[in-house]
């Protein structure tokens, strides 16, 4: 098995898209960083109260003009919650940025990771197919699924190694060009209660939490790869899924009550902590067993497509 896995690593240093990716990364961090910097509010003196409690006006007039479950008014609601709790509990909105704010905000960077790891789950799969190579592994003295797991076990380094990267360049780069003053907590709307959360851990737990979505949608696009066997329309039908299953879920959801079952519904993980689930009644177990159960489909649907297929040997 390590030889295996060996041998797949290399494969992908070979290539040195992975070094490529990294490095688009690392710029796409740097750039961040810098327009933040160069943003950074300047301190006044000036009594905060008044300004918020006019835009607090502003916004009380506006939700009466929108309808109830429209996104617009659920981003209103929000925000109407968090100025009336900074109001009552005089704490004012800290529009300064540090290096916790800075990771959370470029968590979104991830929706990259995610693209080129779907990507590569495909590839490593379905390239073997179309290149005939696929032969010369399954004849290997070692069982059809061993190679399968050898290869997956590389897309979850691969998932290790790039969201790290992107945790500790957004770190190091935070800390270098906006410091580590300002606020050390993020407030959070929990349906129509505010909850205070550390900055530090709740930016771990995004990386972490979007790392588990990303992976589960690698393991559909693996799935997908292993049954079609095509690099172009495994990737097609599996990028199509990353970018509109959860609109098309959310919509579904909007409107009947069987879309909690769905997997895309249960993908984002991180809404529990932050009071935004996408339909009532979902749970932070209930979306972790679903998706636990969905995993051991694709597994089963893996073992089945290597063992029940014959295997072209010409």
């Amino acid at each position: 098995m390590l030889a295996l896995l060996q041998g797949e690593w290399l494969k992908i240093r070979r290539q040195k898209v992975l070094a490529v990716v990294l490095l688009g990364l690392l710029v796409l961090t740097l750039g961040h960083g810098v327009i933040q910097a160069y943003q950074q509010p300047v301190p006044t003196s000036e009594p905060w109260q008044p300004a918020l409690q006019s835009e607090l006006e502003r916004l009380e007039e506006q939700q009466q003009e929108l309808n109830p479950g429209t996104l617009m008014y659920e981003v209103n609601r929000e925000r109407m919650i968090l100025y009336q709790y900074q109001l009552e509990h005089d704490m004012p909105p800290d529009n300064g940025r540090n290096v916790w704010s800075f990771v959370s905000d470029n968590h979104l960077l991830l929706a990259v990771v995610g693209l080129y790891l779907i990507t590569m789950s495909v590839y490593v799969v379905a390239s073997e197919y179309q290149q005939g190579t696929v032969k010369f592994l399954f004849l290997k003295p070692v069982a059809p699924l061993s190679v399968m797991i050898s290869k997956w076990t590389l897309i979850v380094t691969l998932a290790f190694v790039a969201i790290s990267f992107v945790f500790a360049a957004s770190y190091l780069t935070g800390l270098v060009l906006l410091g580590t003053s300002g606020p050390t907590e993020m407030l959070v709307v929990a349906g129509d209660e505010v909850v205070v959360q550390n900055a530090a851990f709740a930016s771990l737990r995004q990386f972490a939490w979007t790392g588990v979505e990303i992976l589960v949608y690698c393991a559909g696009a693996f799935t997908l790869a292993c049954v079609l066997r095509s690099v172009a329309v495994a990737t097609a039908v599996s990028l199509f899924l990353y970018y509109s299953g959860e609109l098309v879920a959310r919509l579904l959801a909007a409107r009947f009550e069987w879309a909690k079952y769905l997997l895309f519904a249960n993908l984002d993980l991180n809404a529990y902590f932050e009071g935004r689930p996408m339909a009532e009644g979902l749970t932070l177990p209930f979306s972790l067993t679903l998706l636990l159960v969905h995993l051991a489909l694709f597994a089963l649907v893996v073992y089945k497509s290597v063992h029940n297929k014959d295997v072209p040997l010409s």
